[in-house]
């Protein structure tokens, strides 16, 4: 048996939008004190860690440890339907493998049914890189700086090099150059073991923040050379961690 309860849906909506940025679809983990999603999208370019506790929720229930493997896009179609005065109960009907979603506000409820599919075997393991680097920066000037990279490539730079938060993109457009320097306002905290960076793609970069600083004002971004970033952005309750692998050669 599983059941939570949302009396606010933006909060969970926006946090699901941030998953369907980048995967379209997964398997939740769910046990009695939280519900976690490890998956990585279609091109296994990313990956997204992800975590919720039951005290998110206002209400959770849940026996045994059951696994929800769903298509994510279409789970927010129906969290799209939910209005702002409706709270919001979802359960699992193991039974007819399918998750229902019930829209409540007083006198009336709505309901909708979406299928179950069938878990997989494989066991996505989580990446084990050592990071030389890291930079905790307001996602508000992440957005900014990915938002000027896109005007001119398709791909961006990202650095932690002299003591400095790096960001470059070049393109038949022309370029673009942002740096932080340490102490700066919008960078918080700054990190060098060894001076790091990476060429990533843009869009998912951009996916990725637009969606997941809806739901935080700062994340951490963690280097190595030539490796997979990660990036963690703070909730208030939870986890949103995503891993981006770098462009090599371009």
């Amino acid at each position: 048996m599983f059941e939570v309860e949302v009396t606010s849906i933006e909060p969970f909506r926006n946090l699901v939008k941030a998953l369907a940025a980048v995967v379209d679809e997964g398997c939740f983990n769910v046990d009695e004190s939280h519900i976690s999603l490890l998956t990585m999208d279609p091109s296994h370019v990313a990956m997204v860690d992800f975590e919720l506790p039951m005290e998110f929720f206002d209400e959770y229930r849940c026996d045994g440890e059951p696994r929800i493997f769903i298509k994510i896009d279409e789970f927010l179609k129906f969290l799209d339907r939910v209005e702002r005065d409706e709270r919001v109960k979802i359960s699992l009907d193991e039974e007819r493998a399918r998750l229902v979603i019930q829209c409540i506000r007083q006198g009336h409820s709505r309901r909708f049914t979406m299928p179950i599919l069938e878990p997989l075997d494989e066991e996505i393991p989580q990446p084990k890189i050592l990071f030389k680097s890291s930079a905790r920066i307001l996602t508000q000037s992440l957005r900014r700086a990915i938002r000027d990279a896109d005007l001119v490539s398709e791909h961006v730079k990202i650095e932690v090099a002299d003591d400095m938060l790096k960001m470059s993109a070049v393109g038949d457009m022309g370029s673009f150059f942002g740096e932080w320097e340490r102490g700066a306002d919008e960078l918080l905290e700054l990190s060098v073991e060894e001076d790091s960076g990476a060429l990533f793609t843009l869009s998912y970069l951009r996916d990725i923040i637009n969606s997941a600083g809806v739901s935080t004002e700062v994340a951490t971004l963690e280097l190595t050379t030539d490796m997979p970033i990660r990036m963690d952005f703070e909730l208030p309750q939870g986890k949103l961690v995503y891993y981006l692998a770098p462009v090599i050669g371009a």
